[in-house]
């Protein structure tokens, strides 16, 4: 079954490769579809990536000029859409090498949304698409660390070029009375070079509870969560999560630092394959997360 904070560290790292990688150091850039975009293939170019580090002005010609966006403020996830494609569960297809296609998906006031896409190559030649991500991030001020707006000239050479017309949203839901609640401790190496939890610690939480959840409830009390998981995440089975994640979506609130105690709520709202989750530190939502299970119909292999 793969790891989701496996398939989260991998783009991120892909994203970072295709934003400092000065264009004119790449191949294929945007030649054959309108928006603007990076192709590259993983097992063909990874070992250039580590012959050449590139200064603070070759990223400023990398895409989206995105070494010059860095130089005045910072870009923290906002939101995040993953979606796995029934062919990550299956054995039969290979998972390297990977193809990867990385575009700009929306420019907003505060905020830009990419999209990267990743293919496994068939044994026939062909690429088939294994899982994407939408990855939404707010401009953040250097010396506040409060959301601010996008730079003049960022909004002016991009805007309107992107393949999304609006900004990614996930509509807030309130948490009901009656939850599932895994107590977590924010660790060491939840942290990034930013000084906060990684983007992939808070699904990793949450898909810690989950399973955490379905145990026994004498191992349910040894793990210090609250037994209302039984009502809370009703029909929610190992068979469930064996069937393998299709989709999750995350929107973040507020920053977790190490050693913050965090409470990770759980429930369902009718169908058991839709897992609400709330991240709560110091009585304050910091994060919400709906992850989507495959059903029966809707997978072959796992």
């Amino acid at each position: 079954m793969p790891r989701t904070s496996s398939l989260m560290w991998i783009d991120a790292l892909t994203r970072s490769y295709v934003l400092h990688r000065p264009m004119d150091d790449q191949t294929d850039v945007g030649k054959q579809l309108p928006q603007i975009e990076a192709d590259e293939h993983l097992q063909t170019k990874a070992g250039r990536v580590g012959e050449k580090l590139w200064s603070q002005q070759d990223t400023e010609r990398a895409f989206l000029n995105w070494g010059r966006f860095l130089k005045d403020m910072h870009g923290f996830g906002q939101y995040s859409e993953f979606t796995m494609s029934k062919a990550l569960y299956d054995l039969e297809v290979p998972k390297w090498s990977l193809g990867f296609r990385f575009r700009l998906g929306f420019i907003g006031a505060c905020s830009v949304t990419k999209i990267c896409e990743f293919f496994a190559r068939c044994k026939d030649g062909s690429d088939i698409l294994i899982w994407s991500n939408k990855y939404q991030q707010v401009a953040v001020d250097k010396k506040t660390r409060q959301p601010t707006r996008m730079p003049a000239w960022f909004k002016d050479k991009y805007q309107g070029t992107g393949c999304l017309s609006q900004a990614m949203v996930l509509r807030p839901f309130k948490k009901p009375e009656v939850t599932f609640c895994h107590p977590i401790l924010v660790q060491y190496s939840d942290i990034d070079e930013y000084g906060h939890a990684n983007w992939s610690a808070y699904v990793k939480w949450a898909i810690d509870a989950i399973h955490a959840a379905v145990l026994p409830d004498e191992q349910i009390r040894s793990a210090n969560s609250q037994t209302k998981g039984g009502r809370a995440l009703r029909g929610v089975t190992k068979e469930t999560l064996g069937r393998g994640l299709h989709k999750f979506q995350i929107t973040y609130f507020r920053e977790c630092l190490e050693g913050d105690k965090v409470e990770v709520h759980l429930w369902v709202d009718g169908e058991p394959d839709e897992v609400f989750c709330c991240l709560v530190k110091a009585g304050e939502e910091i994060c919400q997360i709906k992850l989507f299970y495959f059903r029966n119909n809707e997978v072959e292999s796992s």
